[in-house]
């Protein structure tokens, strides 16, 4: 089982860098203090990725950091209820790969970082 990650940034204990966490709730309006971010994770590759996000967790593969504002605006995608799974991948996982999502989660996540 794996753990979050110890990083705290003041009362951040999410895991997100706080410019970032401030960042994705100023453009989204929504609360990131539930998000938990698990670095050096083994279970992106078992999807063949860099990196994922479900529900409120995001999985990194090791030195993957940069994906994470990508990731962290999928988050906010799912807290939207935007995200419905398209694929059941073996072992249940359910996979969203909607180009419109990804693109959007490239520009909002960079955006976020520079709020």
């Amino acid at each position: 089982m794996e753990t979050p990650s110890n990083a705290t940034f003041g009362n951040n204990h999410t895991g997100l860098p706080d410019n970032l966490k401030s960042g994705l709730e100023n453009l989204s309006g929504y609360s990131m203090d539930d998000v938990r971010v698990y670095y050096n994770s083994a279970k992106p590759a078992q999807l063949q990725a860099h990196a994922y996000a479900q529900g409120t967790n995001i999985y990194l593969a090791p030195g993957q950091e940069r994906h994470l504002p990508h990731e962290a605006w999928h988050v906010v995608q799912q807290k939207q209820g935007r995200v419905k799974p398209f694929t059941q991948l073996n072992g249940g996982t359910s996979l969203n790969i909607d180009a419109g999502l990804e693109k959007e989660a490239d520009v909002m996540g960079a955006r976020a970082m520079s709020v």
